[in-house]
């Protein structure tokens, strides 16, 4: 079945001019053969780029100089505050692909990409997948808080050959579900999911004497959050598998993978152009140096993302100038887990989910003080939103004898490091002050 998905699929994409083939061969070549010249390649790519932002975009439209240094660090907020601005007039009334995305600074927004730049994204997914021993049409499992919102039809699924699990807590009942789907469905070729669910998961098999004979899987991907070496190491024991990490976002797509058991990223070159600037400017961080990621998008052309500044940080781990080839050690994907009313761990990106519908947001940052005792701070929700939305929807995912605390603020503080933290727990369930 996996091979008739994969024939399926290229015979549709030749049908209609092999555009998705063109750009998965382009990738290959670009990072595997070392015939290409990635900078000349740049300079032609970003070029384009700036010329069309500057000719169909309000935003870029008086900006100076037409060199990448030249134009500004952008965020999610710029983009949130200034959306109709960076939109391009050229793909006015066509057909555009829509990512929404609450972001992992809470920040949510919209971004609009043209058919070319989605056609991109599916060949770098189909490119990253096979570095992970998941070939086009595999049957994979894919670990996320699953709603109406974002659920796969029946048919989507079988097309996709995806079994989705729901990650809405992560109970004893539901580990034990996950370990015997892994263990009965023998087809899984690989998992997609979050650190935090990887390690729990880890540990509930450890704690059931499982091992590497038991599983079928080849590698196991966290994306979205990156994990340490110790929680690696323990899924390699229990499972055997490849474990992978991703950076990657909706916005724009996989920016960066690690190898097995690898704690180094290969930034995608072939689709992005990645700059690690300093905390505190934007002068190039040193080699060794923690650094801000900043994208620049080489095929959203609908909705230009130069200089994007993704609020993700990684320390510098080549000497070299210009476009980073590698990172080391993303930080800021980590959130905290925290607990529902009756003691069960509940992922944090539930609210990653939830939390879309309130898009009209500046920002939102929820914690938890104690058993029962939540707080829900919220920046942009003055006159649009009230105190029982916010309350009715935490109290689906933590329970209905929740005690919760609405804030309306006109701004959420960040880290001392520049970082934005969408969860805080600082409620330990056990009484020794240790978790579990």
């Amino acid at each position: 079945m996996s091979r008739l998905r994969r024939y399926g699929f290229w015979t549709l994409d030749a049908i209609k001019g092999g555009k998705i083939r063109r750009h998965y061969l382009d990738i290959k070549s670009k990072l595997e053969d070392g015939k290409v010249d990635i900078d000349r390649e740049y300079q032609h790519q970003i070029r384009s780029l700036i010329e069309h932002a500057k000719k169909y975009t309000q935003f870029y439209r008086d900006i100076k100089g037409d060199n990448l240094k030249d134009l500004p660090i952008v965020t999610k907020v710029d983009f949130k505050n200034n959306f109709d601005l960076f939109q391009s007039k050229y793909y006015y009334n066509k057909p555009l692909h829509k990512m929404s995305t609450s972001g992992s600074t809470g920040t949510p927004f919209t971004v609009y990409q043209n058919m070319n730049k989605r056609r991109r994204t599916l060949a770098d997914i189909i490119y990253f997948n096979e570095l992970c021993d998941q070939r086009l049409g595999d049957r994979y499992v894919f670990f996320r808080v699953w709603t109406n919102k974002n659920k796969k039809s029946k048919l989507g699924r079988l097309l996709r050959n995806l079994v989705p699990v729901d990650i809405l807590n992560l109970s004893d009942e539901s580990l034990e579900r996950i370990r015997n789907l892994l263990k009965r469905d023998r087809y899984i070729v690989s998992t997609l999911g979050y650190a935090s669910t990887y390690e729990h998961l880890a540990k509930y098999l450890k704690k059931n004497g499982d091992n590497p004979s038991m599983f079928n899987i080849k590698s196991m991907v966290s994306s979205s959050e990156v994990l340490d070496m110790r929680a690696k190491q323990l899924i390699k024991e229990v499972v055997g598998c490849k474990i992978i990490d991703r950076y990657s976002n909706q916005e724009n797509g996989i920016i960066a993978q690690t190898s097995d058991l690898s704690d180094i990223f290969m930034v995608n070159t072939a689709s992005y152009y990645v700059e690690l600037l300093k905390l505190d400017s934007d002068e190039e961080a040193e080699q060794g140096e923690l650094g801000r990621i900043v994208v620049t998008d080489l095929f959203n052309y609908a909705m230009p993302m130069i200089r994007y500044d993704t609020g993700d940080l990684a320390i510098k781990y080549e000497q070299s100038t210009g476009s980073v080839r590698y990172l080391k050690s993303i930080q800021g994907r980590r959130v905290d887990t925290f607990y529902d009313t009756k003691g069960n761990k509940v992922t944090a990106h539930a609210w990653s989910v939830l939390m879309w519908k309130f898009d009209k947001l500046k920002q939102y940052q929820f914690i938890q003080d104690d058993e029962k005792h939540y707080t829900l701070k919220v920046s942009g929700a003055n006159g649009i939103y009230t105190e029982d939305d916010f309350k009715k929807t935490i109290k689906e995912v933590v329970g209905e004898d929740a005690d919760i605390d609405i804030q309306f603020v006109d701004t959420i503080p960040v880290l001392a490091s520049g970082k934005f933290k969408k969860t805080i727990c600082n409620y330990i369930p056990n009484s020794n002050g240790k978790e579990d």
